[in-house]
């Protein structure tokens, strides 16, 4: 067997890669590539988002205590390598992307034009996790494109999901046995 102790998160690969948007205090928002989060509780609805406290999204949501999760669709990856590859701190990677902000209904963070979906979130505890802080944060609102996401999953071949490094998969439509 190959052993994987520094890349062990890897075998938890691929993920949905989405957009997570922050703001801070200053009304100065940010948004970043990640993939690491997950459902924490159905009900009440909560999820964690996993953020290296080097990055100035943490930064951001330790200030405001609010993020957001922008799903992104395949005709967005050139936004997603921009956003995981330069710090919001010296460059507006709105811009820079070319992602046009929209108003959030729950939170000040913005969300992100022509994603598939949305979760807007309140942080409830951070988690000092070694490298990154996790965030539990309430799910506060929720929604989908329906274009991309019927019957309560998404469409094969529509999401982005992180492989690692610079490599993003799409699933199949395969039918579990």
């Amino acid at each position: 067997m190959l052993a994987l102790k520094e890349n062990f998160y890897r075998l938890l690969h691929p993920k949905i890669v989405f957009l997570l948007t922050s703001v801070g205090k200053d009304g100065r928002d940010n948004v970043m590539s990640c993939a690491w989060s997950t459902p924490a509780s159905e009900e009440p609805p909560k999820v964690i988002v996993c953020v290296s406290k080097e990055h100035y999204t943490a930064e951001l949501i330790l200030q405001t205590g609010e993020f957001a999760i922008n799903i992104p669709t395949k005709d967005m990856v050139k936004a997603i390598w921009i956003c995981g590859s330069k710090s919001g701190r010296n460059v507006d990677k709105f811009k820079e992307a070319n992602l046009k902000k929209i108003k959030a209904s729950k939170i000040s963070a913005p969300l992100i034009e022509g994603c598939a979906g949305f979760i807007e979130c309140k942080v409830s505890e951070t988690v000092d996790a070694g490298e990154c802080y996790a965030f539990l944060a309430d799910v506060l609102t929720a929604r989908a494109d329906e274009k991309y996401f019927k019957k309560s999953v998404w469409i094969p071949h529509t999401i982005p999901m992180h492989l690692g490094g610079r490599k993003v998969v799409y699933f199949e439509d395969e039918k579990i046995s």
